[in-house]
């Protein structure tokens, strides 16, 4: 006979035999096969620890996989069973996970119930699933996803590059303020910029229903942008459209294909579409993005680039946002790299233009953004969350307001909410890089869950800078002594003026529960950093 396990709180119940979760409706929790792989194997065993190497051979065929993947089941699972405090899926350091059951409840094989969303517990929390709290009703599976690709440029070469991405961006942003839909962040759709993928593999490495695809040719004054909307599970075109306009009406041209899309889909967005905006605003907000380009390799040489860049648009365009928006997060770039001094000085002056920047585009998600980082970076914590919160309301498809948000969380002791909300950053984010993975390596770490944040580090394409004493204090968490002095000697000959002093000074200037801190430098000092 099945067994089942109720879990009386929720009222779910997990058939193990099947690792199918349901509740009293009849209604299934949808989970991805190898999610339910996993859950079968922990279920089938309870109360016993199943290595890493078992779940690789049972559910990979025994394949070298990222060392994410089975912390991203692991994570789906508890979301699923509401799993917040870890305690039916726990993790076993340095071995594997074991599954903790509740009390054992029978019932007739084909008994099935419905899942309801799963609160996460606290206000915070609450915020990772807010984008759905307007369709009464709806889980997150029900929603429309979408990703919107970046458009091909067909302009003659003097012209190209010009346009960058602001049209594809555009879309994803405002496509994101409604609720109806599940929208792809930039980092994963553009992934497939150089590389001809079927429409349907796209589909299923992103889980989107749709995808936009299209491109756009600018002569100098004018620009002619042929779009379409594709569905990927068959590859059939729902709609193909070609809008000519002067550059003036780049955001006209934005709403346009937005409203198009969403009316294809059949969830009609009442859009309030701009008059022909000023010249200087689309001049600014491409200059924006060209320094955003540098500024993904951040030298100092890019970074003053970047910042002459910003600042001119602030001297020609003054009625725009975007270059207050622009030059206040290269200051709290340049005081992170230890560029620029006195700090408390130079993100006073980063606080000024950011809220500069919300008084001319208060509905602005970037402005809200980047009084965040500000806050952050001055140890306001409360008044950070409070900025990311409304940004993730008016944009939740971009992971960089989520990961933002997480810092704060983690530093006022709310290590559950920061590890939901970097949850929600890969959920909008699937092929999500290198700052999610460490900031969550990071969380995992003060949550003494070493074994995931060491996957989770190591799962980095590149081990940056800010990485290597995350990459240390897991070691040394994990008792892997002689490693960890082997990562700190890599990083001294990229750092060799990293000390204990250095690292000290920059610890937030909170940093909850008490003792988190010491437990950080005791770790490096462990390590041999002196």
């Amino acid at each position: 006979m099945a067994k089942f396990y109720e879990f009386e709180d929720s009222g779910l119940v997990l058939d193990a035999e099947t690792g199918r979760i349901s509740s009293a409706s009849g209604d299934e929790v949808e989970m991805r096969p190898q999610t339910r792989e996993v859950l079968t194997i922990l279920a089938g065993a309870p109360g016993k620890t199943v290595t890493k190497s078992e779940f690789t051979d049972a559910v990979w065929d025994g394949r070298e996989v990222g060392g994410d993947s089975l912390v991203q089941c692991i994570k789906e699972i508890r979301a699923a069973l509401g799993d917040d405090n870890r305690t039916v899926v726990r993790t076993v350091p340095r071995k594997g996970y074991k599954f903790v059951p509740p009390a054992e409840a029978r019932r007739t094989a084909g008994t099935r119930r419905t899942w309801t969303i799963v609160a996460l517990g606290s206000v915070a929390g609450l915020v990772a699933l807010f984008v759905w709290a307007f369709l009464p009703g709806r889980s997150p599976q029900e929603v429309e996803g979408i990703a919107v690709l970046p458009l091909e440029d067909l302009s003659s070469e003097p012209h190209r590059g010009y346009l960058s991405d602001a049209l594809s961006e555009g879309v994803i942003t405002e496509l994101a303020r409604s609720p109806h839909f599940r929208v792809v962040a930039r980092n994963s759709s553009f992934q497939f910029r150089d590389t001809p993928t079927d429409i349907r593999t796209i589909g299923e490495k992103l889980d989107v229903d749709y995808v936009v695809e299209g491109s756009q040719q600018f002569d100098g004054e004018r620009i002619r942008v042929t779009i379409q909307l594709i569905e990927t599970k068959t590859g059939s075109h729902v709609f193909a459209d070609q809008i000519e306009r002067d550059l003036d009406d780049l955001f006209v041209v934005q709403n346009l294909i937005v409203r198009q899309v969403s009316s294809a889909i059949g969830e009609t967005m009442m859009l309030e579409i701009p008059q022909q905006a000023a010249p200087g605003d689309v001049g600014a907000r491409l200059r924006g993005l060209q320094a955003r380009k540098l500024a993904t390799q951040l030298t100092r040489e890019n970074w003053e680039k970047a910042m002459a860049l910003e600042e001119q648009s602030i001297r020609e365009e003054p009625d725009s946002a975007w270059g207050y928006i622009g030059k206040s997060l290269m200051l709290g770039a340049g005081v992170g790299m230890n560029w620029l001094e006195p700090k408390d000085e130079i993100l006073a002056e980063a606080a000024s233009l950011a809220r500069t920047a919300m008084e001319l585009a208060p509905e602005n998600y970037m402005s809200h953004h980047t009084l965040g980082r500000v806050f952050s970076r001055q140890g306001k914590y409360e008044e950070a969350i409070l900025q990311f919160e409304r940004a993730a309301e008016i944009n939740p498809s971009d992971p960089i307001v989520w990961i933002g948000m997480a810092g704060p969380l983690r530093f006022t002791g709310q290590t559950e909410q920061s590890l939901d909300v970097l949850e929600q950053a890969a959920l909008v984010d699937p092929m999500h890089g290198d700052w999610l993975r460490a900031e969550t390596a990071l969380t995992l770490w003060q949550r003494e869950e070493c074994d995931e944040g060491l996957a989770s580090i190591d799962s980095m394409a590149n081990l940056r800078d800010y990485a290597y004493p995350i990459r240390i204090s897991l070691l040394v968490c994990l008792d892997r002594a002689a490693e960890a002095r082997e990562t700190l000697a890599t990083f001294l000959t990229r750092r060799p003026d990293y000390s204990l002093e250095k690292a000290s000074a920059a610890l937030p200037a909170i940093w909850l529960p008490e003792g988190t801190s010491e437990r950080w430098m005791t770790g490096l000092r462990k390590a041999g950093l002196e």
